[in-house]
């Protein structure tokens, strides 16, 4: 592994080397690539919104294609229109809650003090619901 870092550092020492030698403004091939690798990469990232909300099939593709296009170079602008393509466009299910029936409902609420614990219990209680005693 060491001689494998070495000659990366070998390699990038002789390329900083040989942009020392050219003149001012001017790049060799590396130096030529490197920009174009970066260009590439800063369009793809510029378009990554709307290349999830294509992957995610949104409804509403086309306007994460505007606000990525027209806002995206601010921060804010991309970072929203990244977040309305990754979002999920199913509606949310809430459950219905559980309410009980008129029938179960305890109509009286007299209570008793459990002998062992001496916790609040109900009246028809046969077991303490607090210290699990039977009465």
């Amino acid at each position: 592994m060491f001689i494998v870092r070495l000659l990366i550092l070998l390699l990038l020492t002789g390329f900083t080397y040989q942009l020392g030698q050219l003149p001012v403004g001017k790049l060799n091939d590396f130096g030529i690539l490197v920009s174009y690798l970066f260009f590439l990469f800063a369009i793809i990232l510029y378009f990554f919104p709307m290349y999830e909300a294509y992957i995610n099939k949104q409804p509403n593709f086309y306007s994460i294609f505007a606000l990525n296009l027209f806002l995206g170079w601010t921060l804010l602008g991309w970072v929203a229109a990244l977040v309305w393509a990754i979002k999920s466009h199913d509606p949310i299910r809430v459950a219905a809650e559980n309410t009980p029936r008129p029938s179960r409902i305890i109509k009286s609420k007299e209570t008793k003090q459990c002998p062992f614990c001496a916790e609040d219990i109900l009246i028809a209680a046969i077991k303490c619901k607090h210290c699990g005693s039977e009465i």
